[in-house]
């Protein structure tokens, strides 16, 4: 007798690969997050408004985490986790604190992020 396929894994894909586009999706999540990097590398400090890189770092972390999980794909948990803390973060700066500085804290959330996603094969 024959094995039977599973009817779970319908899309014809095996289990644990991602499409292209899920993929694609991901890749463009790390160059955005690498690109805020590189903004806060290159412009001098004080450039931009204190709030603006956690809050960089919230609509990068959280509009991906949506995008994906409109799609069906599978969201990790880090993207919500560390997208909602940048969001508490930019929060924070503009209602409470404007003169907060979280660029240290956005820059090591990335790395956090971009290190479990190395790690895990996630974003």
């Amino acid at each position: 007798m024959a094995k039977r396929k599973s009817s779970s894994n319908t899309s014809g894909k095996r289990r644990g690969r991602k499409s292209r586009a899920e993929a694609r999706v991901e890749r463009t999540t790390w160059f955005l997050m690498v690109l805020v990097f590189a903004v806060i590398y290159i412009l001098p400090e004080g450039t931009l408004p204190n709030p603006l890189i956690p809050f960089s770092g919230a609509v990068i972390l959280l509009g991906a985490g949506v995008y994906q999980f409109q799609h069906g794909w599978r969201v990790p948990p880090t993207t919500w986790i560390f997208g909602t803390i940048m969001l508490m973060f930019a929060i924070y700066n503009v209602s409470v604190d404007l003169d907060a500085n979280f660029y240290g804290v956005t820059l090591l959330v990335f790395a956090i992020v971009l290190g479990i996603g190395a790690v895990t094969g996630e974003t």
